[in-house]
């Protein structure tokens, strides 16, 4: 079955279903649709976007000769030549088209299409198919075979709330406002923190579908309340805000976890097998189960033969080194900091790197502040160095997960597709 193109405002548009490239022709990473008339990604129709609502579209080429070209992870680091280049691909601003994503839809919805061909098909939200189980397919334009999604995550409401979220300035009393940039960060963490049960916290027995999705929409919004108290942050373009937000979010919600678990584990709340997984939920690694139907056909082996065991995933090494070190609110803000700045800065690359590194100089400087008038953090460079090798500790496994789930991807056993990948860059 092949991919139908998505309508278009376009009288030429055909009713033959059209086949649209895998690979988007602009940085040849994976295509999301035909955006201005060419197929391309997400981020590159974003660009072209930008070059004509700005009304910038003259650009100096960063090594003079008009001939660069993306790197090997599709990343342009000259806006004059991927302008040029999606100028000569026939992106035109009048080719704008509605749906432009590509989704094919098993037999369960060929009916609802049939009776109403004049509206969109691709879904709104995840909650149309909580409780149902959705079998996409879409066929490779290059090598004809059939790849099956199981479930389709739309991030989009997630997305927006985000956005919302970073238009609004935190309430900081006058005694946070004259404090450093960190510690109003570490302020930020507890008011994130303050919906964290203590005692008796209800097991999650099961995690399938819905606990996923609640899980990522909680943990954006925290993500993104918890950076809004970083003053330098919410300077930034707002832009600039949801394409570093979009990063890390993922990643500070697995770390402020793993730390509320190390937390917990000192205060003898929780037993040494458990995690805390959200504000009201634990996990056991012995009796939790993992709902598989809704991402993979494989069995509850194979799966875990490739995520591996459920202390190494939930990082058990990085809960015992925490629990050792007690990290203050400031120097936890900083670790989170520092880790999810910096892998942000090295995927992304330039502008964003600039601001991820300027970011963390700024912090940096804070953190020496702080050791400097705090008597008992005498031993400033045992703890510094401490914290970094944690985050050092963190790439390492992360690394190390990664590797499984990329074999798991190739296998295709996990058949999950979102809307948005590019929010699970550290998901792992």
């Amino acid at each position: 079955r092949a991919a139908i193109s998505s309508p278009s405002t376009s009288s030429s548009a055909s009713s033959t279903p059209k086949l649209i490239s895998e690979k988007c022709l602009v940085c040849f990473q994976p295509s999301h649709g035909n955006h201005f008339g060419v197929d391309s990604c997400r981020a590159c129709a974003a660009f072209f976007r930008r070059v004509f609502v700005t009304h910038k579209q003259q650009f100096p080429c960063r090594e003079g000769d008009n001939k660069c070209t993306p790197d090997e992870w599709g990343r342009w680091s000259c806006k004059r030549c991927r302008s040029d280049k999606c100028f000569a691909l026939g992106m035109k601003p009048d080719n704008i088209q509605r749906d432009r994503d590509r989704f094919i839809f098993s037999d369960n919805f060929r009916d609802d299409r049939k009776r109403k061909t004049s509206e969109s098909i691709v879904p709104l939200s995840v909650e149309r198919f909580v409780g149902k189980q959705l079998v996409t397919t879409y066929t490779s334009t290059g090598s004809g075979k059939n790849i099956e999604y199981i479930t389709f995550f739309d991030l989009t409401p997630i997305i927006k709330d985000a956005d919302y979220i970073l238009k609004r300035i935190p309430k900081l009393e006058k005694s946070v406002k004259v404090k450093s940039s960190l510690e109003q960060l570490a302020f930020g963490l507890q008011e994130v923190r303050k919906e964290q049960l203590f005692e008796s916290v209800p097991e999650l027995r099961k995690i399938g579908k819905m606990e996923t999705w609640d899980n990522w929409v909680k943990g954006m919004r925290r993500a993104g309340e918890w950076i809004m108290h970083f003053e330098e942050f919410r300077q930034l373009e707002q832009e600039e805000k949801m394409v570093i937000l979009k990063c890390m979010w993922h990643l500070f919600i697995r770390l402020e976890r793993i730390s509320m678990t190390a937390e917990m584990r000192r205060m003898k709340l929780c037993d040494d097998k458990e995690f805390i997984y959200g504000t009201e939920q634990r996990i056991n690694y012995d009796t939790l189960e993992i709902d598989r139907d809704w991402f993979s056909e494989a069995t509850d082996r194979e799966v875990r033969s490739f995520i591996g065991p459920l202390p190494r995933w939930f990082c058990e090494t990085i809960i015992d080194a925490l629990m050792e070190l007690r990290p203050s609110d400031v120097e936890l803000s900083f670790m989170l900091c520092n880790l999810c700045f910096h892998l942000t800065g090295q995927k992304l690359g330039g502008r964003i790197q600039e601001i991820t590194d300027r970011l963390q100089d700024v912090l940096a400087n804070d953190l020496h502040k702080y050791y400097l008038a705090k008597d008992k953090y005498s031993r400033y460079s045992y703890r510094l160095t401490k914290l970094l090798s944690l985050n050092r500790q963190y790439k390492n496994d992360l690394e190390i997960r990664r590797q499984g789930i990329f074999l798991a991807n190739t296998l295709n056993i996990f058949r999950v597709k979102l809307s948005h990948p590019e929010m699970f860059q550290f998901s792992c």
